[in-house]
């Protein structure tokens, strides 16, 4: 039982905190008369160019250090190396396709600027962006494997 605590306050930590509370936050701006009615529109756009994959990024960055940590044990070292290799280059390249993603959204936001501008202002918000619906995928398939990575290194 104390194992699964454990593992649930590091899940706490290392994964929801640095997902969900920049953007759990954000509703807090509802209690203001100021920002009651924008609180929507505020967590959109604080997701729809992609920056959530600046967290995706740590958390590979964070399941590659548990990885490499583990190699070092003497116990199954073949076997640790060779799934050790599999995990790192599994988050090598979600850090590869997240940089790729956060220079496209940064392009487009951009580019957009304008658009945007416009679209704040309105209050209907439409359908979310490609970018933004990826990164928050992305972010889910991460703290899974970043999680998985942390149970096989412990």
């Amino acid at each position: 039982m104390m194992e699964f605590f454990k593992i649930l306050a590091w899940v706490l930590l290392n994964v929801a905190v640095p997902l969900l509370a920049p953007i759990a936050l954000l509703p807090l701006l509802g209690v203001s008369e100021e920002y009651r009615n924008d609180v929507r529109k505020l967590v959109r756009r604080s997701l729809q160019d992609g920056q959530l994959l600046w967290t995706v990024i740590a958390m590979c960055a964070a399941a590659c250090y548990e990885a490499v940590g583990h190699v070092a044990t003497v116990e199954y070292f073949q076997i640790s190396k060779a799934i050790a290799s599999l995990i790192i280059a599994w988050h090598v390249v979600i850090i590869v396709v997240s940089s790729v993603l956060v220079l496209v959204g940064a392009l487009d936001a951009a580019r957009n600027e304008r658009h945007r501008a416009a679209q704040q202002v309105s209050k209907v918000v439409g359908k979310p962006p490609r970018i933004m619906v990826l990164s928050i995928w992305l972010s889910a398939i991460t703290a899974f494997t970043y999680l998985v990575t942390h149970i096989w290194a412990n």
